[in-house]
């Protein structure tokens, strides 16, 4: 280290299913580094295509690696988390990939900021199906609750932890299928670690037809709505920031009632109407657009669509 101290050991774990077409530059992006006191670890929940093969060619190099059937990527992501001896940990997903000298960046900004738990970065997207464009991460910055809302300014591609988030028995919600990532980020935030922003560590998301952040939408917004009632109930984050979450609340109940989910929409209204019961200053017993559009969507569809082409009809006579 430039203080003369011996490097930090640094602890990384890359869960891995069936992604045999980008898991070499993963790996590769972690050996590269030329780090000196490395741990790398490769959970498989048993790919059934070139991955194992991959994973061999470069088993020289690892400090451990499975490939067996898991219950998710969570739970393959935890196995491993469970094995760190680092000093710092990260998690790099087998079709995401770091920038060099990322490491021992992290190292020196450990050693410069003892009082932090967690360093994260910048990240850009690598667009598959855009020509391999590379684009920016705009929403990466420094720590603020506000912009962490809806879908965080942090992200694991960039991020390493302390090996004592671990050590004090905090790993991922496996009931998440989606947003384990900023569940988990949120509750280390919730028990009071540390979180500071390091604009040179640097990892990239690769967009692709198969990725998670392109598919399962349902998924993801199950994920996100439990996240932001979670953060809207939590009276120890600013009111500001419970608001925000409130309203993402309120705006995903009115998209379902544009797009004539009724029957969702209405199921949502009630959640609403409770989580609005622990809080006596949040008006949404009031809110008229809500309480008007769940009474009419009781009509059901057909009549909304009626009304819908009657008031389209009055514009276009208007102009």
């Amino acid at each position: 280290m430039p203080d003369g101290s011996e490097y930090p050991g640094i602890s990384i774990v890359t869960p891995s299913y069936n992604q045999g077409q980008f898991i070499e530059e993963t790996i590769r992006s972690v050996l590269l580094q030329g780090y000196p006191n490395l741990e790398y670890i490769i959970i498989d929940g048993g790919s059934t295509d070139n991955t194992i093969d991959i994973i061999r060619k470069y088993e020289a190099f690892l400090t451990f690696w499975i490939s067996e059937k898991d219950e998710g990527q969570s739970h393959g992501i935890n196995k491993g988390f469970h094995r760190v001896t680092g000093d710092l940990v990260g998690w790099q997903n087998s079709d995401d990939f770091y920038y060099p000298n990322v490491f021992f960046e992290a190292a020196v900004k450990s050693k410069f900021f003892p009082d932090y738990d967690v360093f994260y970065g910048a990240r850009t997207y690598l667009n598959l199906e855009a020509q391999g464009s590379f684009t920016e991460d705009i929403n990466m910055s420094n720590f603020d609750l506000l912009k962490m809302i809806p879908d965080g300014n942090m992200s694991n591609q960039s991020m390493f932890f302390r090996r004592k988030v671990f050590q004090e028995g905090n790993f991922l919600d496996q009931s998440f299928n989606h947003c384990m990532d900023i569940e988990f980020f949120w509750r280390l935030i919730e028990r009071g670690y540390k979180f500071k922003f390091v604009p040179e560590l640097r990892g990239c998301y690769r967009l692709h037809e198969n990725c998670k952040g392109q598919s399962d939408n349902n998924s993801y917004f199950s994920d996100i709505l439990k996240i932001h009632e979670r953060i809207y109930l939590n009276r120890n984050l600013k009111r500001a920031v419970r608001r925000k979450a409130w309203h993402l609340l309120r705006a995903f109940c009115l998209d379902l009632y544009g797009k004539s989910h009724l029957s969702e929409f209405r199921k949502h209204c009630k959640k609403l109407w409770i989580l609005s019961s622990f809080d006596i200053n949040n008006s949404i017993l009031l809110d008229v657009e809500i309480i008007s559009k769940y009474l009419l969507s009781l009509f059901g569809d057909s009549f909304l669509q009626q009304i819908r082409y009657y008031k389209s009809t009055l514009v276009t006579k208007r102009r």
